[in-house]
């Protein structure tokens, strides 16, 4: 078996796992319990809906990009490009079920203890895949499916692989920066900005990076 293979079942065992959460949260709250389910920039819930319908959301999402993703790695016009990636495709997808089985968790020890700041704990996730991400990106192969697809690297392979080393350096700083506001920054909207700009940041520079070594490299 394959790494790739290995991290595709492993996704489709987080997948698994978070319906199992999702459903063993629907057992043990009381029949006709609701859960928030819409909240303002400062974390106020304004919306709940049944627990059913709540626990299902995250299981449904989880399994549609896992499964989505991973129909695209097997039968998609790049796959050949993508198996000389070193698994790095199939271990994002992997990363992201481990990102979606976390937040369900997350909701389910929310329900047990609501003073919990559910923002931090999600995005402390989130600063940590983009981490991982960011460590493994500049050994993403040109493709169609993952990465920073601009028509500067998708023309030429050099500006591609130095943009993705680039810009996977960037993730990683943004990643390390996001868990540190985390930790000691303020909650609500401005933990929601600095995420955003964390997560984006990253890909922007890595877009403006893609341009710059295309001149580099076909104008020196």
């Amino acid at each position: 078996m394959t790494n790739n293979s290995r991290a595709f079942i492993m996704a489709f065992v987080f997948v698994a796992m978070t319906a199992a959460v999702g459903l063993y949260d629907v057992w043990i709250l009381p029949a006709g319990a609701t859960i928030a389910s819409q909240f303002d920039l400062a974390g106020r819930a304004h919306a709940a809906m049944p627990k059913e319908q709540a626990l299902a959301i995250v299981p449904t999402v989880s399994l549609g990009v896992v499964g989505m993703l991973t129909l695209l790695a097997r039968f998609g016009s790049g796959r050949d490009r993508l198996a000389r990636s070193e698994g790095v495709f199939a271990w994002v997808v992997l990363w992201v079920a481990v990102l979606l089985f976390s937040v369900e968790i997350f909701i389910g020890v929310k329900i047990s203890n609501p003073r919990l700041d559910l923002l931090r704990l999600v995005f402390a996730v989130v600063g940590l895949v983009l981490i991982m991400v960011g460590n493994v990106l500049g050994k993403l192969r040109q493709n169609q499916l993952l990465g920073v697809r601009t028509r500067w690297t998708l023309g030429d392979e050099r500006v591609w692989d130095k943009t993705h080393r680039f810009t996977g350096w960037a993730m990683v700083l943004g990643g390390v920066v996001l868990l540190l506001i985390d930790l000691a920054g303020p909650s609500g909207p401005w933990l929601i900005a600095a995420t955003v700009a964390c997560a984006a940041s990253p890909l922007l520079l890595g877009v403006l990076y893609s341009a710059r070594q295309w001149r580099r490299e076909h104008h020196a």
